[in-house]
């Protein structure tokens, strides 16, 4: 029989246990409440009580692992308490209930101080303090050294002439008197006289010649040219035939040849015939141009033929009109009328010359 377990227990091995592990914790609780030992003590007491309590004595007839596992029921004891070595280990109790917290710990030794942490940002600037109360004023200062001369006063009126003193002997030079302020920009001047022209300065070079323009439209038809021309025809010795042009104007002429006395030639201005080319267009809408040129066909003009006279124009064109020689007059002259006394006008001859033209025309 184990010491811890008397002669009067009544209880099994197991009950035994419990009850002395209930009183053991009970006991602890105590002590914990009371501040004698921390709550880390108590626990690893129990577990030491627990130990020996399942441990056999060194005089108990029993040996470690003669017990059965938990398993197993508790055997009946004896009346008397004679039960003659240890019973198996019974299973686990239930967790008993937590104790109360202990007391608080003394604090531990200050630990190393650690490194200084990054600097924070600078916080906003304070509103400004009240202003604070003004100080005691303090001692006179030091007079100040003499402020600069003031302004010259207006001078007087000028007095009464004294009588000459003795010269006296010439003082010191006195020092610079301060420069006096600008005075204000007088008027301008009037302008002086104008210099003579310079000489004239050197040509410059000549500049590069633009690029050529475009072709400009055609202009208009200019005014006639200065064209002159002269044709003559004789096929009589009564008389012989002349045309003339001349500033634009076409002439038809005849000269009496009978008689010793040199006659006067004879002229008829045939420009002012109807239809003479003078510019714009003919009747086919073509440009008449201006007279240029001028010729006379006067063959067997002495038997009464008409005379023909025909002029070309600047354009090409060729237009003729016709005159009659009158032989019975002294001298001979030439009648350029029709029978009703109306001057023949110009026509235009039919087929125009036309380049390349073999017997024909346009």
């Amino acid at each position: 029989m184990r010491p811890e377990f008397g002669p009067y227990s009544l209880l099994g091995p197991v009950a035994r246990h419990r009850c002395k592990r209930a009183g053991m914790v009970a006991s602890l609780a105590v002590i914990v409440a009371a501040g004698v030992i921390s709550p880390a003590a108590a626990a690893a007491r129990s577990v030491t009580d627990r130990v020996q309590a399942e441990l056999p004595s060194p005089g108990g007839k029993c040996k470690p692992g003669h017990h059965k596992p938990d398993h197993h029921a508790p055997r009946a004891i004896e009346a008397g308490g004679k039960d003659k070595c240890k019973g198996p280990t019974g299973p686990t109790g239930p967790k008993g209930p937590k104790g109360p917290k202990g007391p608080k710990g003394d604090h531990g030794v200050t630990g190393a101080t650690g490194p200084t942490g990054p600097t924070g940002a600078t916080g906003a600037t304070g509103a400004d303090g009240a202003d604070g109360i003004d100080g005691i004023d303090g001692a006179t200062g030091a007079t100040g050294a003499d402020g600069v001369d003031g302004v010259d006063g207006a001078t007087g009126a000028t007095g009464a002439t004294g009588a000459t003193g003795a010269t006296g002997a010439t003082g010191a030079t006195g020092a610079d008197g301060i420069d006096g302020a600008t005075g204000a920009t007088g008027a301008t001047g009037t302008n002086g006289v104008d210099g003579a022209t310079g000489a004239t300065g050197a040509t410059g070079t000549n500049g590069v010649d633009g690029a050529t323009g475009p072709t400009g439209a055609t202009g208009a038809t200019g005014a006639t040219g200065p064209c002159s021309d002269i044709d003559a025809s004789q096929d009589s010795n009564a008389f012989e035939l002349r045309v003339a042009l001349t500033g634009g104007v076409t002439y038809a002429g005849i000269h009496d040849l009978r008689g010793v006395t040199p006659r006067p030639f004879l002229w008829t201005d045939l420009s002012t015939h109807p239809n003479y080319p003078a510019g714009g267009l003919d009747p086919d809408g073509r440009d008449v141009g201006f007279v240029c040129g001028a010729a006379v066909n006067g063959h067997n003009a002495n038997a009464g033929n008409p005379v023909k006279f025909d002029v070309m124009t600047t354009t090409g064109q060729v237009w003729e009109t016709t005159c009659v020689a009158v032989g019975v007059t002294n001298p001979a002259t030439l009648n350029c009328n029709d029978t009703n006394g109306l001057p023949n006008p110009w026509t235009k001859v039919t087929l125009q010359p036309l380049v390349g033209a073999i017997n024909g025309g346009s």
